[in-house]
């Protein structure tokens, strides 16, 4: 269980209107539309972390039936305004599952999990597949930290495990073929650059 989920639910909850303006377009929209391809037409689709659920409405506008959790109640009520699906969960509870999908996709949500935990995190995505499905993770990342930034400035402070480009290709994910691994530096933000991991469930 992460120990930081009720701090992280508070500070997601203090910043949900402010995200709720967030536009899902640039690389975010490239590459959910890489993962999406790799689908059939109508697939099932469960994405972590949804946030005010942005990229599940886009995902839906698309045709493909998704269910969208969150850790943060004022983000779920706001995807659910979005006619979403959206429900409350926490992916880090070992007792997580909500169904078996056809894809999966976390973006910048597994960042919130502490380095340790990773593995059961990982467990939860698959446990939520049907074999064959595909399972997009997606993090900034790009040098190695754990813990609390010294400028977080959410109300509590979030925390984050952050992974350099090396750590984040050694990774294990075991009930998963790998498919593809991006880093996208060209699409850095604060520092950070989108690091991209693709994987097939067996």
């Amino acid at each position: 269980m992460n120990e930081h989920i009720d701090t992280l639910r508070d500070a997601y909850d203090f910043d949900a209107e402010r995200r709720n303006t967030n536009v899902f377009e640039g690389w975010r929209s490239d590459v959910v539309d890489g993962f999406l391809s790799r689908l059939d037409p109508g697939a099932s689709i469960l994405e972590l972390g949804a946030g005010a659920g942005q990229g599940a409405a886009y995902v839906a506008k698309q045709g493909f039936p998704i269910v969208a959790i969150d850790l943060s109640p004022a983000n779920v009520d706001l995807a659910m305004s979005r006619g979403l699906d959206a429900r409350v969960g926490d992916f880090t509870d070992p007792d997580f599952h909500v169904g078996e999908f056809d894809g999966v996709f976390a973006m910048n949500s597994l960042l919130h999990v502490k380095k340790d935990l990773f593995p059961s995190a990982l467990a939860a995505v698959r446990r939520s597949l049907r074999p064959g499905g595909i399972a997009l993770i997606v993090v900034y990342g790009g040098m190695n930290h754990e813990g609390v930034f010294d400028d977080e400035w959410t109300d509590p402070p979030r925390f984050f495990a952050i992974y350099s480009d090396e750590d984040f290709t050694q990774l294990k994910t075991p009930g998963f073929r790998r498919l593809s691994i991006d880093f996208r530096r060209d699409d850095a933000e604060g520092g950070l650059h989108p690091q991209v991991l693709v994987l097939e469930a067996v």
